[in-house]
């Protein structure tokens, strides 16, 4: 089957990687001129390493395995500290943090050269009964059999096929950034998230001398985007190491993301068509998901088109099926955790150990497809 995918992101990657493996003929076409290697450091949790393993991805020699979280209330207090390494245990695929543009250079070498093509920015889509196509800005076309968009939260996928309201603004915002450190904390296993009452930040080694650091305040259209200056007066008095790593970086490691959440559709497609990761279900990034869901949307779809002949709408819409209600799980719970940072009780109460572990474990198994194994629903007859 011909597939063209639409953007080279983590989730068009990572597609193009699991469908080639399939046997299928796949093209990806990618707006940029060259891959787009921005962003600071990825927390891919089990779900993700195992979508990863299953998509033929070992992300392990390059990433950073973590082996505990733990949080704490901007006082210092402990709150919790869940056990990563257990975690791994019970559900048989580790906790790894990796640089953004390490594992889009990976899941990229993975792929033959000819697969990739940049500069091609699509402006239209044309689904007709035996193919479709994908129009681009220089007036050329790419014909296949399937179209998949995963073209990020502004997808012209999403607009072309659905309509509709593009992301909207949560009310919240990231101050972020992927720096060399001589911190212990960059160096260590050890995931640190440090809640205030209108304000979140956190550290996570990346590997290599490398941390990964943000600061979550609420921001709205026309609200000032802070400097290191100003969050270094936000956060004076956080525990230890939050003004020390304030005052190791400058405005030039400082990146700004506002959080955004999509209405995740119930139908992602036409017959020839569908989407995954951010072009249908973007979210906030409070719960360190949004690349995960995007890499089990990938292991789903490419389970549904093994050895796909004609029945194709009835294979898409059975893998939107399996994966809305669990992304949509993760997109709530993203969301309400990006607004409700810390509420009076949960900064007074502590949770042992093995509760939060334990947490941990169900939460990633609730919003998992690729932990429970690929037991394909009946094909949905297209409309």
């Amino acid at each position: 089957m011909r597939v063209l995918v639409i953007g080279a992101g983590v989730g068009g990657l990572a597609i193009a990687n699991g469908l080639l493996g399939q046997g299928h003929e796949v093209q990806v076409f990618e707006h940029a001129d060259t891959l787009r290697t921005s962003g600071a450091g990825i927390t891919v949790w089990s779900n993700g390493t195992a979508a990863l393993r299953e998509l033929g991805i070992d992300i392990e020699p390059s990433g950073r395995k973590l082996h505990s979280l733990r949080s704490l209330t901007d006082s210092g207090r402990l709150l919790w500290e869940a056990d990563l390494g257990e975690v791994t245990e019970r559900l048989g695929s580790p906790t790894v943090q990796i640089a953004r543009r390490e594992l889009i250079a990976e899941m990229a070498a993975a792929l033959p050269p000819e697969v990739l093509h940049f500069g091609r920015r699509c402006v239209g889509v044309v689904e007709r009964p035996d193919s479709v196509a994908v129009e681009f800005d220089d007036g050329s076309e790419a014909v296949g059999d399937l179209l998949i968009g995963a073209d990020g939260q502004r997808s012209v996928v999403r607009r072309e096929l659905l309509g509709g309201d593009p992301a909207k603004p949560t009310g919240w915002a990231s101050w972020q950034g992927l720096t060399r450190s001589d911190l212990p904390v960059a160096h260590g296993h050890q995931t640190l998230n440090i809640a205030g009452r209108n304000a979140h930040c956190g550290l996570i080694p990346t590997g290599d001398g490398l941390l990964h650091w943000w600061f979550d305040m609420p921001w709205k259209e026309g609200d000032p985007v802070l400097s290191v200056a100003d969050l270094r007066a936000v956060f004076a008095g956080w525990p230890d190491p939050v003004e020390q790593l304030l005052a190791s970086v400058t405005d030039d490691d400082l990146g700004f993301f506002p959080h955004i959440r999509h209405k995740v559709p119930h139908v992602w497609g036409g017959p020839r068509s569908t989407l995954l990761g951010d072009a249908v279900h973007a979210m906030p990034p409070a719960v360190a998901q949004a690349a995960n869901q995007t890499l089990e949307d990938a292991w789903l779809l490419t389970q549904y088109l093994s050895g796909a002949g004609d029945d194709l709408a009835p294979r898409l819409r059975a893998y939107e099926q399996e994966r809305r209600p669990r992304a949509l799980k993760v997109s709530r719970t993203a969301a309400l955790t990006s607004a409700q940072r810390s509420t009076p009780l949960q900064r007074l109460a502590k949770f042992p150990g093995w509760l939060a572990t334990r947490s941990q474990v169900a939460s990633l198994r609730s919003g998992s497809n690729v932990l429970r194994g690929f037991a394909p629903r009946p094909a949905i007859q297209a409309a």
